[in-house]
């Protein structure tokens, strides 16, 4: 998926990034930060240079991330040990749903080490998130690095590679993600060479021997950790716990990801006929909930997009101090429109696109 599974070879953009913040110019769905000034906390860009991540804040959210993960794992397994199969297909629903969720919160923490907030040595940050993170997803960070720059350059226009957003919140589109007929799309439009880079970016270079090596270790890695969660409980004939991680695996948590990226940023007026792959869509950012379910189904601060995407390079650990600088600027009344809840918003895109099946 284009938030999910990014396309490989995109060209790297992070020093453009850099570049237009250092000049002040603006990214898209950010506005001029260049003369931002707080009463108190003076000029923004000198205030930024005080963020520094709190490292140990982003792993301990990690692990415990990690931890529900696995110990959903776990019980479903000791549960169909001890009751059997019978037992463990009727809990599968509810265990596929945890698998996914928390899924979708490892895979937020692949996009915070995407922009080198996991270590302050960067080679240590890959490799850490490589080794932990990515075990579950078939890319490493710097090959998601590659594309997901472009993204912050390239938000609500036809040459942004993460575009699920592009999709209504009708219900014919949430059954397709939610059987995996969506993911299955994608999948043979990546391997058609269809929908992979926008037909209006120039094509990428091919990649090095070395970058080639690092996409087969990827998906090599990815590979061995599903099938030892599935082909454990197989051996030992626990079927129900195999179809379990499969289906939160393939279908739960696919439809995690694509949704949470379309309530991101899916225009409230976004009209379900308007093919965004050719119309340009608009930037659109917001903040939601800092509950515990907003804090995880949005984790490594997703639930706060919208300060992410006005500065990139600040990591989520320090948001709560970004915001309080920008509430105290004319930014305000612009962050207090964005705010919204997961489900609210998701009642609002959905009756948006009701109403356009109907017309």
């Amino acid at each position: 998926m284009e938030d999910i599974f990014s396309p490989p070879g995109s060209p790297p953009a992070e020093a453009i990034v850099r570049s237009a913040q250092e000049t002040g110019e603006s990214l898209p769905g950010s506005p001029d930060l260049r003369d931002l000034t707080h009463p108190n906390l003076g000029d923004w860009r000198k205030f930024r240079a005080t963020l520094q991540p709190k490292y140990g804040l982003a792993w301990l959210e990690i692990f415990f991330s990690l931890a529900m993960l696995l110990g959903g794992y776990a019980a479903h397994f000791v549960l169909a040990r001890r009751l059997g199969n019978l037992a463990g297909f009727i809990a599968a629903p509810l265990f596929a749903v945890w698998l996914g969720f928390w899924l979708n919160a490892m895979l937020t923490f692949g996009h915070e080490a995407a922009h080198y907030n996991l270590s302050a040595n960067k080679s240590r940050n890959d490799l850490l998130a490589d080794w932990s993170i990515w075990l579950f997803f078939p890319q490493s960070s710097k090959s998601y690095r590659k594309s997901h720059w472009q993204h912050h350059l390239h938000l609500g226009d036809p040459q942004d590679t993460e575009i699920s957003y592009h999709n209504c919140m009708s219900p014919w589109f949430l059954a397709r993600a939610i059987t995996g007929i969506y993911l299955l799309e994608l999948m043979a439009r990546y391997a058609l060479g269809r929908g992979v880079k926008p037909k209006a970016q120039p094509a990428p270079a091919k990649p090095n021997p070395a970058a080639r090596l690092g996409q087969i270790l990827a998906v090599a890695k990815a590979g061995a950790t599903h099938t030892a969660l599935i082909g454990v409980p197989l051996y030992f004939h626990y079927y129900s716990t195999s179809v379990t991680w499969l289906a939160g695996a393939s279908l739960v948590f696919p439809f995690f990801a694509t949704v949470r990226q379309l309530l991101e940023h899916r225009a409230e007026d976004a009209h379900c006929a308007t093919d965004y792959r050719e119309v340009a869509h608009g930037p659109v950012n917001r903040l939601f909930g800092k509950n515990l379910f907003s804090r995880f189904f949005g984790a490594a601060g997703f639930n706060r997009h919208l300060l992410h995407h006005w500065d990139p390079t600040v990591s989520y650990t320090c948001f709560d101090e970004m915001e309080s600088f920008f509430q105290g600027t004319r930014l305000q009344a612009q962050i207090d429109r964005s705010r919204t809840t997961y489900s609210s918003n998701l009642i609002l895109l959905a009756r948006k696109a009701l109403r356009d099946l109907a017309t």
